[in-house]
């Protein structure tokens, strides 16, 4: 067992020295080059003892399995490394393991050094010619410069333009394609590290309420408030109002459902773009699991199956998982196409686009539900006041009191309020109409609200909005048919209502956050079969083709609606027509995990009933990367991989598929 952790050692040294030559920058070669070059200076001395007593030696044990750690943990990090990573990001983690090598190395010779019974070769001179060389070894360290901007950038002083023109020197961030790259890739890095430590706080929260532990209250606040990303769903306004989100905070429910206000007194939020008192928008718009295909590209991982056909189904209960990305493959390695082709190759889904996150911890301040339910009793009979500012006051309470928790989202439709904010949201007034909208949505969180909104002829009053509110009233009336889509009878009822058109209009000229929301809804609309064929006619392909340019962010929900879509024959005619299949290999190429996974399962279907379809893939240059996910994917993106790669040998063999 001793003489094992040796030879492991050596092993994946050797391992390192022979990774693939596919650097994909000059940063990325330069680091490789310099752990190189000490793990060639120890490696004949770590062979001339393996057969050697002193590898026995304890403490030379201890430092042959830190070393191997630190040897596999580098040659993962270069085995990952791809164009569209972050540098920044990169390079502290190349420099801390290089580090960490150099350390073990250097560790090693010294402990050699006073052993005896070393091999003739091994020589007292030779071992201090290693150390020596290896102490000596300099290069460029841009960590610490990028530590002292980050220092700065934490003490609230913005970096100097020289700190940032030295790190751009550094790191090769010159062009502006450059510079938005490494934006999106440090956003999915804080997205996926932010997951991990929520994942772990809910967990926790879920062994003390299933074990009857409570928790101190801020203790329970803090981890309630973390959880609330895992169905991130936060609606921003416009570009022109990005830095009023800096008050934006979040609460979560009791079933673990988000409800999202800017921060104001006693947890209750102030109106977007307005002072205290007017109409505006609290940002309560839900992202359920239920239905949604994220990735978990940094955010919750809903579960999906597929049926015969290949079609990506909704499940009915939220998965939550942290999933890393696959190793990313060299876009010029492949596909020739990504010298020429004019589009922003940034396929990791930044973990929003459209403004800054910054949630602030609110304390919790529920009041006793009987004195809520006189509130609510009051606010409702105040909806139907002839007083314009008494309706849009009402409305705006009851939306900011729907954020709050189940048993107060109860109390405010038990006491009839949807029927009355469903009215209202016929109102002429843009106020009102987005705060009766928002309020619908925070009720629907709740499963049985779900039902009643649907049963309470909502949808044509919601399509209204769709059509004619501002532009935030449409995302969230497109946020709130997704929240209701969840139930099957309701996803039925949407498709066949006419909702699907105007909702297609919003996935076309919304703002990004309306596409995001309409993407969403038809996503779960698409998984009932009667709904496909309307998202085909009403135009979506075009639409959701574009959205898969990664610079649009919502490459995942394309391919997942593009994925649905593909199991019917109209649906897979307009994805060739509107030149959906370059696009669809590309994702397999680059996507996150669970977009390629969609966008194999989609051209499976393509290639299966076309030989035109199959021989524009196979153009595009498809087999390399379908041959990488058949290896490295989700488990059904290497089954669709391994049967569409099946399929094409087939079609070699003359069984061609059908027309």
């Amino acid at each position: 067992m001793e003489m094992s952790l040796l030879k492991a050692l050596l092993k994946n040294i050797s391992a390192f020295l022979h990774l693939p030559d596919n650097k994909c920058s000059e940063i990325v070669e330069k680091y490789y080059i310099k752990n190189e070059h000490v793990l060639k200076l120890i490696k004949p001395v770590l062979e001339s003892i393996v057969d050697a007593d002193v590898a026995s030696d304890q403490a030379l044990q201890k430092e042959f399995a830190g070393m191997s750690q630190s040897v596999d943990e580098v040659r993962e990090l270069f085995d990952e490394s791809h164009p569209l990573m972050s540098k920044v990001y990169f390079v502290l983690k190349a420099e801390s393991l290089v580090t960490k090598v150099q350390t073990h190395c250097l560790d090693i010779l010294e402990l050699l050094q006073s052993c005896e019974g070393l091999p003739v070769e091994l020589s007292s001179a030779s071992l201090e010619h290693c150390v020596q060389k290896i102490k000596h070894m300099g290069y460029e360290k841009p960590s610490a410069i990028i530590s002292k901007a980050i220092k700065e950038q934490v003490e609230g002083n913005e970096p100097s333009s020289d700190i940032r023109s030295e790190i751009a020197d550094l790191l090769s961030l010159k062009s502006n394609q450059e510079l938005l790259i490494e934006l999106v890739a440090l956003e999915n890095l804080k997205e996926d590290a932010e997951q991990l430590e929520k994942i772990r706080d809910a967990l926790i929260a879920s062994w003390c309420e299933s074990n009857n532990v409570n928790l101190p209250d801020p203790v329970k606040s803090m981890i309630r408030q973390e959880e609330a990303s895992l169905v991130n769903h936060v609606h921003s306004s416009s570009e022109d109002s990005m830095p009023e989100l800096e008050n934006e905070s979040v609460e979560l429910n009791e079933s673990g459902e988000r409800i999202v206000d800017s921060g104001g007194p006693a947890a209750i939020s102030l109106p977007r773009n307005e002072s205290p008192g007017g109409g505006g928008v609290d940002d309560g718009s839900v992202e359920h699991s239920h239905g949604s295909n994220e990735e978990s590209s940094p955010q919750v991982v809903t579960g999906n199956s597929s049926d015969a056909s290949g079609e990506v189904m909704a499940e009915a209960h939220p998965a939550v998982a942290a999933t890393s990305a696959a190793p990313q493959t060299d876009p010029h390695e492949y596909s020739p196409r990504f010298r020429t082709r004019p589009r922003n190759p940034i396929w990791r889904r930044p973990s929003e686009r459209f403004g800054p996150r910054i949630i602030s911890s609110v304390p919790e301040t529920r009041s006793d539900l009987g004195e809520i339910e006189t509130q609510v009793k009051k606010l409702i009979d105040d909806l139907s006041s002839t007083s314009l500012d008494t309706v849009k006051n009402a409305t705006l309470e009851l939306r900011l009191l729907a954020r709050h928790d189940k048993d107060i989202r109860n109390v405010i439709a038990n006491c009839g309020a949807i029927n009355l904010l469903i009215g209202l949201l016929y109102s002429p007034d843009q106020n009102i109409q987005e705060n009766a909208v928002t309020a619908l949505l925070n009720l629907s969180i709740n499963d049985i609200n779900k039902t009643t909104i649907g049963n309470s002829n909502a949808i044509e009053p919601l399509i209204h909005v769709l059509e004619t509110g501002s532009s935030e009233a449409k995302e969230n009336s497109a946020a709130t048919l997704f929240s209701l889509s969840v139930i099957e009878e309701n996803k039925i009822k949407i498709g066949r209502s006419g909702a699907i058109g105007p909702l297609v209009d919003l996935l076309g000229n919304g703002t990004p956050r309306g596409k995001k929301d309409a993407a969403t809804a038809l996503f779960n609309l698409s998984t009932f079969h009667e709904n496909k064929g309307r998202i085909v006619q009403a135009g979506a392909v075009r639409f959701l083709v574009d959205l898969m340019d990664p610079a649009a962010g919502l490459v995942d929900k394309a391919v997942a609606v593009l994925s649905n879509l593909a199991t019917i024959p109209e649906g897979r005619a307009r994805i060739g027509q509107e030149g959906g299949i370059p696009m669809l290999v590309e994702v397999v190429e680059l996507g996150s995990a669970r977009a390629k996974e969609n966008a194999a399962a989609a051209l499976l279907q393509l290639c299966t009933n076309s030989n035109r379809f199959c021989n524009m893939v196979l153009h595009e240059g498809a087999i390399p990367p379908l041959a990488a996910l058949s290896h490295t994917g989700t488990p059904r993106a290497k089954e669709k991989a391994q049967s569409l790669l099946s399929f094409f040998r087939n079609q070699r063999h003359g069984n061609g598929g059908r027309r």
